[in-house]
């Protein structure tokens, strides 16, 4: 049984709305438990140019979720906190009944 250690996430295309325009981009998302939250959190890098704390609507093709923009890296993608679910399964949260 797992022990739900490894991050959970999704890694391909997704749709991004960044102030009502809408594009494709590449993502890496990943979700774990975080205990001194007590609750799943999410981040990752989208290819996309936003400014820190620019609100991005992101969509995969398991449904969508709002993340924050907090930087750039190196490599010129966005990095991104997720703001409630994430828009992936994520089986600690699925397993819950949420």
């Amino acid at each position: 049984m797992s022990e739900h250690e490894e991050p959970e996430g999704y890694e391909g295309e997704v749709a991004v709305v960044v102030d009502g325009v809408t594009s494709t981009a590449r993502a890496a998302l990943g979700a774990r438990f975080d205990p001194l939250a007590g609750s799943v959190v999410w981040s990752g890098r989208v290819a996309v140019q936003a400014s820190a704390r620019t609100r991005l609507e992101i969509t995969t093709p398991h449904g969508s979720s709002v993340a924050e923009a907090t930087e750039t890296d190196p490599w010129g993608n966005t990095r991104v906190t997720g703001i409630g679910r994430p828009p992936f399964p994520v089986e600690l949260l699925d397993g819950a009944g949420r």
